[in-house]
This record gives C-alpha cells, sequence and structure tokens, in this order.
C-alpha cells in the first residue's frame, strides 16, 4: 500500500509497493514545508490551467440545429436566362472614364424593366442617372426601421491575360453543363438579379414585408463609385433615412479554402471593412548633370532610404473582434486541439498572429497592409530629376486610421527631405466597425443559411476589399457584408480574372437563402 511516513532526522519517505515479492521505492525529502507545498501547487496550478481551458472550450462546442434542405426555388432555368441576359450588356467601368460606354448603363437599367415586370409596376423607383437605381417595396409598418440591400451593376474589363483566354466570349452570358459563363457572374450582377427576382416572385405571390425595403444599385462600383452609390447614400441621408441593417456584398460561402474544417463550408459574413488610403510619398531637390551629383544623394537615393524605412518593418498586427468571432465560431468543427485554441484566444493570441503571418491572405486580415505599387521620376539616363515620388497603398484594419498610419509613416521617415500626403485618387476612408461584434442583421443572415445552406458554419468576418457600403456607414450601425454563393478558390480567382462562372445549383440555393431573409426582416 502507497504511504508516507516521518523517518528520525525528520525525512520524508514515501513508500509505493509495486507487486509481490515487495519492492520499496524511497523517495526522500529534506523536511522543507516551502519545497512541499511547490511541490503539490505546481501540479494543482497545471490541473486548473487545464480545467480552465477546456470550461472555455466547452462553452464554445455548441453547433447550431441543422435545419433540413429548404426546397429550391422553382423556375431555376428561367432565371438564369435572366441574368444570362443582363450579362450580355458589357457594363465596363474603365478608370480612364472616357472610355466607359454610358449607353450600355442605360441599356442594362432599362432591361431590368423588361425583366421584372411585376417590380416596375408594384415598387417605387428612381433613376437619377446611368450610375444609379433606386427602387423602394413600401412594408405593412411604417414604424418597424427599414432594411437597405446594396449592389452594383458595372464590372471590371475583361481582357485575356497572358497565354490564358476565356473559355467561353466573357459577354457571353452562355449556359453549358449546368454553368452560366460570363463577367459578372460572381461579381455582382447575380446579386442584384437575385434581390429582383426573389422580390418579383414575392409580389406574386401577394406578399408584402413587415418594414419597408430599398434597393440601391450602383454602376460605377469598379472605379470607386463616386457617381452611384456615393450620390445615391448622400440622397438617402438628406432624407433623414436611417436603416435597420444595409447588406452588401463582401464574404462569400467559402468550400475547400480553410484545411482544419475540411469538407464543411464556411459562410464569411462580413461585420466590418478595412480602411482605404494611398499615400504619395515625394523627394524634392535640384535637377543637373549626372556627372556632378550632390554628396547626399540623388532625390531618388532619398526616396529608396524612405522606401527600405517604412519596408524594415511590417504594420503591429492583432486579432479584431471579428476574426476572434470567426475562430471562436470554428471551436465546434475543427479537432480538440485546434478547438482548445480556437476557444482560448486569451492565451493563444499571439500563436494565431504569428501562424497567420506566415500567409499572405491570413496576414492581411490581421495587419494594416502596405504595398508600394508606383514609383516616378526621371527621364534620362545622365539627368538627375528635381522630384521622386511613389505610392503606397494600405489597407487600414480596424483600430488604425489613417491619421496614426500617416503619423506613423513620418516617424520612420524623420530625417529625410521627404513629404507625405493623401494621392487622392481613389476616396479615402477610415476602418468601417459595427456598433456591435455580432448584431441583428448578422443573426437575420445566420438564421437564413440555416434553412438555405444548412451544411455551413455562418461565422463573422473582416472584409478585405472597399465596397460601395463605405459610403453608407452613417446610415446603419448594422451593415452586413455578404453573397451567398458558395465558391472555391478558383472562383475566387475568376473574380477580375478570366472564366468567371457560377453554377445552376449555386443560383438556386442563393434565390433560396434571399426569400427567407425577407421573411424574416
Amino acid at each position: 500500500m502507497p504511504g508516507i511516513s516521518t523517518a528520525p532526522g525528520g525525512t520524508f519517505k514515501y513508500y509505493l509497493c509495486l507487486s509481490s515479492p515487495a519492492i520499496y521505492t524511497e523517495v526522500a525529502f529534506k523536511h522543507n514545508p516551502r519545497k512541499m507545498q511547490m511541490s503539490v501547487l505546481i501540479p494543482l496550478i497545471v490541473i486548473l490551467f487545464l480545467i480552465l481551458l477546456f470550461i472555455r472550450y466547452l462553452m464554445l462546442n455548441k453547433k447550431d440545429h441543422q435545419h433540413q434542405n429548404t426546397p429550391p426555388c422553382p423556375d431555376s432555368g428561367e432565371f438564369a436566362e435572366k441574368l444570362s441576359t443582363l450579362i450580355q450588356i458589357p457594363t465596363v467601368s474603365w478608370t480612364d472614364h472616357e472610355k466607359t460606354d454610358i449607353k450600355q448603363l442605360i441599356k442594362f437599367q432599362e432591361k431590368l424593366v423588361d425583366l421584372f415586370p411585376l417590380v416596375h409596376e408594384k415598387l417605387e423607383r428612381e433613376v437619377p442617372d446611368p450610375y444609379g437605381i433606386v427602387y423602394k417595396w413600401a412594408g405593412s409598418d411604417p414604424l418597424e426601421e427599414p432594411v437597405l440591400f446594396l449592389a452594383h451593376y458595372d464590372v471590371v474589363p475583361a481582357q485575356e491575360q497572358g497565354d490564358e483566354s476565356w473559355h467561353h466570349p466573357p459577354f457571353s452570358g452562355i449556359i453549358e453543363n449546368g454553368e452560366l459563363w460570363g463577367r459578372g457572374t460572381l461579381d455582382i450582377k447575380s446579386q442584384l438579379t437575385f434581390l429582383l427576382e426573389t422580390v418579383e416572385r414575392l409580389l406574386h405571390e401577394g406578399f408584402q414585408p413587415k418594414r419597408s425595403l430599398y434597393f440601391a444599385f450602383g454602376g460605377d462600383e469598379e472605379i470607386s463609385g463616386t457617381n452611384g452609390a456615393q450620390k445615391l447614400a448622400a440622397s438617402f441621408k438628406d432624407k433623414g433615412l436611417k436603416f435597420a441593417m444595409i447588406m452588401d456584398e463582401g464574404g462569400v460561402i467559402a468550400q475547400h479554402m480553410l484545411s482544419f474544417l475540411g469538407d464543411k463550408p464556411a459562410a464569411l459574413i462580413g461585420l466590418a471593412e478595412k480602411g482605404f488610403v494611398t499615400f504619395k510619398i515625394s523627394a524634392h531637390g535640384e535637377s543637373g548633370h549626372s556627372s556632378m551629383p550632390p554628396s547626399t544623394g540623388t532625390v531618388v537615393s532619398t526616396l529608396a532610404q524612405g522606401i527600405s524605412r517604412i519596408c524594415s518593418r511590417r504594420q503591429p498586427s492583432r486579432l479584431t473582434p471579428q476574426i476572434i468571432g470567426m475562430l471562436q465560431g470554428f471551436v465546434p468543427w475543427v479537432p480538440l486541439p485546434l478547438g482548445l485554441v480556437f476557444a482560448n484566444l486569451w492565451l493563444f493570441n499571439p500563436l494565431i498572429r504569428l501562424i497567420f503571418a506566415g500567409n499572405k491572405s491570413t496576414d492581411s486580415l490581421i495587419r494594416t497592409s502596405q504595398a508600394f505599387t508606383v514609383i516616378k521620376s526621371g527621364e534620362q539616363e545622365n539627368i538627375i530629376p528635381g522630384e521622386a515620388s511613389c505610392l503606397v497603398n494600405h489597407r487600414i484594419l480596424p483600430g488604425d486610421t489613417i491619421e496614426s498610419l500617416k503619423q506613423r509613416h513620418m516617424k520612420k521617415l524623420k530625417g529625410l527631405n521627404l513629404t507625405i500626403e493623401d494621392a487622392g485618387n481613389w476616396p479615402s476612408n477610415d476602418p468601417i466597425k459595427p456598433e456591435k461584434d455580432e448584431n441583428q442583421g448578422f443573426y437575420w443572415v445566420k438564421e437564413a443559411l440555416k434553412e438555405s445552406h444548412p451544411e455551413v458554419v455562418a461565422v463573422p468576418f473582416l472584409v478585405n476589399g472597399s465596397t460601395d457600403s463605405k459610403y453608407y456607414r452613417d446610415l446603419s450601425g448594422q451593415i452586413i457584408r455578404f453573397t451567398p454563393l458558395i465558391l472555391n478558390q478558383e472562383d475566387i480567382n475568376s473574380i477580375h480574372g478570366i472564366n468567371e462562372k457560377v453554377s445552376l445549383e449555386n443560383l438556386e440555393r442563393a434565390l433560396t437563402f434571399y426569400r427567407n431573409l425577407l421573411f424574416k426582416l
């Protein structure tokens, strides 16, 4: 039998009977109460620590109730034909505005009247110019705060890329082997068409929403949205409108993009959006002949020093509430060791940031990015230029601001004859955060997904790109950025790339999602 006794001289002895014949092992400790306390406390602390980790894990390891699939919306083939018709209208936005074909934008606006007759018979419609369309579906209860849905109908150019080419012409709208091909099938004529088709069908059924629903579609989102969304948002603000939720493009249902989830798709529901700014950094000096350069170097070398200082260290990393919410939402669906890590970010936060920093996609979720994209100086090798400049683009993490980022750069550039200013080519904006980390809008979307996409895990997300919703930030504290399409990495690469397409099954399920969502509002 195990036992402890005190031998003469104050020595503690621990006897353990191992087997027969009796073999006794003696472990002796000098009589030291402090050592004895530590020998007991350390294992106890470890045990309590592990219990704490498991408690946090068990608190988050709760799977949502999984609904059965809602039957797909009928006539998905007819819907695909409507979307195909709109894909065939090349509403291309160019940074060189003179290249944009305004007639195509107008043609798109007019085609909507033909495709969705009930929408244009029953809803209020405003078309201020080729760059904007607004619909209002009056609700039965005027006291309920309205909801606003956003989309855009312009697309990026569909040029060939190197040796790669489109399998089908980008504006053909061809339907083949259960897929619809063309520019805008994913970004995002599909989202606009989902909304109008859902309203058209519900009107046919005699449905009226409880709260008023607004739909605002812009025609120049791909080139900053200053003629479309910015003006539409200003119009809403002038009317004193506020919205319970605003929903725009952003996150998607990611399939086979998160290895630790296996085959389980993740609905990445954007609750926050990174800010945007491009700084112009300039060096000024005297021009002259290259045979007599100044001892302090030319403006080119000064600018190079500045670039080197900024690039010497990335912006600081941190986990935003949206990324914390995303990882915690994965807890029930990942292996136990990873679940313990995700459930205890108070402890493993540095480890997660270290892992995220090793991949450019995940690194962009934990810090303000910085990318030097343009350098200009000089025209001839034997002439010292009098000016050199560069552009550095930033996608700003919530918690940083344009001003704090500028001050950080100025500190690094101290001592160099350099200036820094907003380049002003695109509208700049600070990050857009929600009033709450998980809000009513998130709940509505999550509940609608349970019926249309019951196999997905829905989690908060931080949107990297810039969307039209930035202009509406003062009109609602709940802006949702999400498109209910199941996409893999190849699909993501086709957005702004080549061979953009969408499956008809994807279209069916997205229509079911919007139907469910509008019923819940």
